[in-house]
């Protein structure tokens, strides 16, 4: 068995915004950017397979959780103490909460590849289907006038929706990308969820 077809094994009974799926593309994204940056393949690949491995757990921690079970399975692998050391920060970071800041290359680099699957339009899709799991609405009319929305870290998901999410919060990821490459990727991502949203209101109100 490889490490990619183990940690699938931990994916069997997720949810889609953070099923097996989510994690490919952020390999696939973390092998894009770090050819561009001329980082480390090997961490970015193992770093990226293993990084929301600890969901199993729940999402709150999950980084902690994750670190800890993917140190097992590399050391049950035997892969190296330098590779290990720079794919447990990696991981550990890949949040940038609580002050864990990533400092390595390929920590910027697993960083800016999962905040870049959560926009675009994967994200738009990742956006609605949290919000199907949560019984939100498709948008409320204030959500397209209020022009000062902040979410609230112990939200009301009745409450919330993708049109929301997408103001507070999909829409500043742009300027939270940390590598040259993740950047370029970033705006041209960020620009079709402008024009999605613009145009979903518009739509509603039936100007198209």
């Amino acid at each position: 068995m490889t490490v990619e077809e183990e940690v699938k094994e931990y994916f069997k009974n997720s949810k889609p915004t953070h099923d097996f799926s989510h994690v490919k593309r952020v390999y696939n994204l973390c092998m894009k950017i770090g050819k561009k940056e001329k980082a480390d393949l090997e961490v970015l690949k193992l770093a990226s397979l293993l990084h929301d491995i600890g969901r199993i757990k729940g999402d709150e921690d999950h980084e902690i959780y994750s670190a800890e079970i993917a140190e097992k399975i590399m050391n049950k692998y035997k892969i190296d103490e330098k590779t290990k050391r720079n794919v447990i920060h990696c991981i550990k970071t890949h949040r940038y909460r609580n002050n864990a800041v990533p400092e390595t290359l390929e920590a910027k680099i697993l960083y800016d590849a999962d905040k870049l699957d959560a926009i675009g339009a994967i994200g738009i899709c990742r956006t609605y289907s949290f919000g199907g799991e949560n019984g939100q609405k498709l948008y409320r009319k204030k959500d397209f006038s209020d022009e000062n929305i902040e979410i609230s870290r112990k939200l009301d998901h009745k409450k919330h929706t993708p049109v929301i999410e997408y103001k507070a919060k999909l829409s500043k990821i742009k300027d939270r990308i940390l590598t040259e490459e993740g950047k370029r990727i970033a705006e041209e991502r960020n620009r079709f969820m402008e024009n999605f949203f613009l145009r979903l209101e518009k739509e509603i109100k039936g100007e198209l």
